[in-house]
């Protein structure tokens, strides 16, 4: 008895295991197809509420979510131009950017600290869900 009650719950737990596996590939399919939903390998949603750009100072890498230790999209060249599209502050106090590189479709997140001119005094233009 205590056997087959094992096996319906392990049973179980791999059909919930499947079903999850499959809603997270289709979720990877809808979010990567339009940037302005949510940023590749986080569940921020983003929009381009800010008109405004930056320069790169020194060469930086571009993330796929707004933390350092997160997966890269691609290294920015030094003194490379980016269009900011909203801000939020991550679980460290550290801003970052979703970012357009000038002419490209390249989408992803910057860190502040990593630009050196363009528009960046006013740090209000928050994501969808930060604060304002």
């Amino acid at each position: 008895m205590y056997t087959a009650s094992i096996r319906r719950s392990t049973s179980r737990n791999a059909v919930a295991l499947s079903l999850a596996a499959a809603l997270l590939a289709l979720m990877s399919v809808l979010t990567g197809a339009a940037p302005a939903q949510a940023a590749s390998g986080t569940s921020q949603t983003v929009s381009n509420v800010d008109s405004g750009w930056a320069t790169v100072a020194a060469g930086a890498n571009l993330q796929k979510a707004p933390y350092g230790a997160c997966g890269t999209v691609t290294h920015i060249s030094a003194s490379t131009k980016v269009w900011l599209w909203c801000t939020v502050e991550n679980d460290y106090g550290n801003l970052w950017a979703w970012v357009r590189i000038d002419g490209t479709q390249t989408y992803g997140w910057a860190y502040y600290g990593d630009f050196t001119d363009g528009d960046l005094s006013d740090t209000s233009y928050w994501c969808p869900g930060e604060p304002s």
